[in-house]
């Protein structure tokens, strides 16, 4: 005998747990790539675990089993793109925020990258910027504020453009040899 919502459409309704075991399992197969993704737009683990934790989610809810996305991976970054967004509105008090153009670049890259290499680069490369002296954490953070120039940088630390430009790239060129340093040792380990 059907329930009331089988006969108020006619057809019969998926059970709740063939939802939860198709979406759990579709999920699970995809969730470490999913957070490798999210920690690439945000750098501190506890923020992405609430990130995780709120794509999940919205993609609970929105997820039918009688149409399953085609592409549950793609689908789950476009969701987790538009949470790290909301994350960074709600921290928009915070001195940095990272401007839309950057989340997009590192969005595509973190879709694209292996996995287990982003996950050593990304690892290596927070490393590699907490031992930065902090008057260089602090121009990088500058810099790629939401909405951020190397001209406005320059004026928010009394500095010209080009001294800006300069230290940016000695900054970066340190990044590159620790990342790649660090990397070496760790396959040679």
């Amino acid at each position: 005998m059907g329930t009331d919502a089988d006969t108020a459409t006619g057809a019969p309704a998926a059970p709740a747990a063939d939802k939860h075991k198709l979406f759990l399992r579709t999920f699970l197969q995809n969730e470490r790539r999913l957070y490798a993704y999210i920690l690439a737009l945000v750098p501190h683990r506890a923020d992405a675990d609430d990130v995780l934790q709120e794509t999940s989610i919205v993609m609970w809810d929105k997820f039918d089993p009688a149409e399953p996305p085609t592409e549950f991976l793609a689908w789950g970054r476009r969701v987790a793109y538009h949470k790290v967004l909301d994350h960074y509105k709600k921290a928009g008090r915070a001195r940095a925020r990272l401007s839309q153009a950057f989340l997009d670049r590192v969005s595509e890259a973190a879709a694209s990258a292996d996995v287990s290499e982003a996950d050593a680069r990304r690892d290596a490369l927070a490393r590699c910027v907490e031992r930065l002296q902090p008057k260089h954490r602090d121009l990088l953070a500058r810099r790629f504020a939401d909405g951020a120039t190397t001209q406005s940088t320059s004026e928010q630390v009394g500095r010209s453009v080009e001294a800006v430009y300069k230290s940016l790239a000695k900054i970066r060129q340190t990044l590159f040899d620790c990342v790649q340093q660090t990397l070496a040792r760790e396959a040679q380990a």
